[in-house]
């Protein structure tokens, strides 16, 4: 069992820069990413709702895998993956409930709590600039009481104030910003290697600013303060990438927050 390395206030900030991780993306006898090995170099495991990825079994499986590792979990929804899946504004909010009350379920008879919640793909890409699904989403997500992860300046971090949700700020080391600073997501990124995610993830935690898309340095919004670094799971080089992003976060928090727990 290993501690976590990140912990968050009841107000939903961080004390220390933490990783998040994609898992329980598997389904029936497919498998997604390595969430055991994972597992010991990860703060938080989103984990998918049986909406995108995920099944009945896998999510109680991935749930007390987290519990053995020590490890906080959050709700990875909503499901429809990479791809743009048009909805009404009474179906974003039943669906929100429906995928988080389902993780929830397992939690709570595994003894643990639901530690945050984070759309997942392109609702989470269409959250930053669509009202309506944003405001869908978080009316939602303020039912269960717990932050939602999401990016700084834009409707993820706005929708959560008007609602009144802790906000937990994200950023992204193994995927691209836009040079206005919008994620992009999986398609259109360019590849980064391990030692570029070393790099941009001590950059990024030093001076809030990394390299977009066309290597042009971008401000993301966390300079001066804690944030969650997501990395994916079904990269071929998964392992290497958090291994290299582990190493870094845990040079600065030793640098930046030397005293916090």
């Amino acid at each position: 069992m290993v501690a976590t390395h990140g912990h968050a206030h009841p107000s939903g900030s961080l004390r220390r820069v933490e990783i998040n991780v994609d898992c329980g993306e598997s389904f029936g006898m497919w498998e997604g990413g390595p969430d055991k090995e994972l597992m010991p170099m990860i703060d938080a495991a989103n984990i998918a709702c049986g909406g995108h990825a995920g099944d009945p079994v896998i999510m109680r499986r991935t749930v007390a895998l987290a519990k053995e590792f020590g490890v906080k979990v959050g709700a990875h929804k909503v499901g429809f993956g990479r791809r743009v899946l048009a909805m009404t504004a009474e179906q974003a909010y039943a669906e929100m409930l429906f995928q988080v009350g389902a993780l929830k379920a397992f939690l709570d008879e595994a003894g643990l709590p639901l530690n945050h919640i984070k759309p997942h793909g392109m609702w989470y890409i269409m959250m930053q600039s669509d009202q309506k699904v944003n405001d869908a989403a978080m009316r939602a997500i303020k039912q269960f009481n717990v932050p939602v992860y999401g990016l700084p300046n834009t409707l993820h971090q706005s929708g959560a104030q008007k609602h009144g949700i802790p906000f937990i700020p994200e950023a992204f080391v193994d995927v691209n910003y836009t040079v206005d600073g919008v994620l992009m997501g999986v398609p259109g990124s360019r590849q980064m290697s391990p030692e570029e995610i070393y790099d941009v993830t001590k950059g990024l935690a030093r001076d809030g600013i990394l390299p977009a898309v066309d290597h042009t340095p971008v401000d993301v919004g966390v300079k001066g303060k804690p944030f969650t670094l997501c990395l994916h799971s079904d990269f071929k080089s998964c392992r290497e990438n958090l291994a290299a992003a582990r190493r870094a976060v845990d040079e600065v928090n030793d640098e930046l927050y030397p005293n916090t727990p």
